[in-house]
């Protein structure tokens, strides 16, 4: 008789555990909506990829999300283009998330392999894959080195305008 009672008993333990489960899945699903606004991140990185393949990996040491979630404010940025193998640094930075747009500031520094580029002042454009400046430039290399007082730099060609100064190192045997 104890274990009929028991039996019984387990059994309707097991369906008022089936009721609530199956009550549970029935309810709609939480939904939880994350705000950053406001947010600050340490260390934040951000990757953009296109058809599986690395385009761009930016990291800044603090990220400040604006309160409207308009841009963000990025302290001592890194950006690495890895097609071309070239990495931009600079102090300061605002990123504008609707199109991509980046303004750096303060103590522009980009390099690859065979050459370094100075800056204060740049802006990024990513739909055009071109980096402005209004601010004096100087692209340095172990040949020559150029100053220019404005300029602009993409995939294909580095241009200075205004004032432009160059100096060629001769070749040394």
């Amino acid at each position: 008789m104890k274990k009929i009672v028991l039996i019984l008993a387990g059994l309707i333990s097991v369906g008022i555990l089936l009721l609530v489960i199956d009550y549970m899945d029935k309810e709609s699903p939480i939904k939880v909506k994350i705000s950053m606004e406001g947010s600050v991140f340490k260390n934040a990185e951000f990757i953009q990829k296109k058809d599986g393949q690395l385009k761009l990996k930016l990291a800044s040491d603090e990220a400040f999300m604006s309160d409207d979630g308009k841009f963000m404010d990025l302290k001592n940025l890194t950006m690495f283009f890895p097609d071309k193998e070239f990495t931009v640094k600079a102090q300061r930075g605002f990123y504008y998330p609707e199109t991509g747009n980046l303004t750096l500031s303060g103590g522009i520094e980009g390099f690859s392999k065979n050459y370094t580029v100075y800056g204060t002042e740049a802006y990024w454009s990513p739909k055009e894959g071109t980096l402005y400046s209004e601010k004096p430039l100087k692209i340095e290399t172990k040949k020559f080195s150029v100053n220019g007082n404005s300029g602009k730099a993409n995939a294909d060609l580095v241009e200075l305008n205004k004032g432009v100064v160059a100096i060629v190192y001769a070749n040394k045997k």
